[in-house]
């Protein structure tokens, strides 16, 4: 049960800080930018504090060199409520590449481990056993506008 707790936070920890999806160290072509999709499916009436979280680590975001860019995409319309985050690497290594400096980054600005095992605690109470689908797609320069 501990491990599972521990891995779970460590997810946590990679969310907040704008880093999901699995990590691959290999080759790229040079045909494209990598991507990170991630689509959430989180309560509605915890969206903002989840965001507000989002925001307090923003700045993780921010100082990572391998992340080029983020979106955080929200429905629309009230109801059944989706957020998507796309996040842009240069190549398929710099995803791992961002994940360890997204960790060292939150362990800097939260040094002790307690603080942050409360705040990833407090994540996963917020966005629950909500459902998520990750996928890690490669743009298409030739369709690209």
């Amino acid at each position: 049960m501990r491990i599972r707790q521990i891995l779970f936070m460590a997810l946590s920890a990679m969310c907040l800080s704008g880093v999901c999806g699995t990590a691959y160290a290999q080759d790229d072509d040079d045909d494209g930018h990598i991507y990170t999709v991630s689509t959430y499916k989180w309560p509605f009436n915890n969206l903002e504090e989840i965001f507000g979280l989002m925001e307090e680590t923003q700045d993780i975001v921010e100082k990572n060199e391998y992340i080029l860019s983020r979106k955080v995409l929200t429905h629309y319309w009230a109801g059944e409520f989706s957020v998507m985050t796309i996040i842009e690497y240069a190549s398929l290594a710099d995803i791992e590449k961002a994940q360890e400096r997204s960790t060292e980054l939150f362990n800097a600005k939260y040094p002790e481990e307690a603080e942050r095992e409360a705040r990833n605690e407090n994540f996963s109470a917020l966005t629950g056993t909500a459902m998520h689908v990750d996928s890690i797609l490669q743009e298409n320069p030739a369709l690209t506008k």
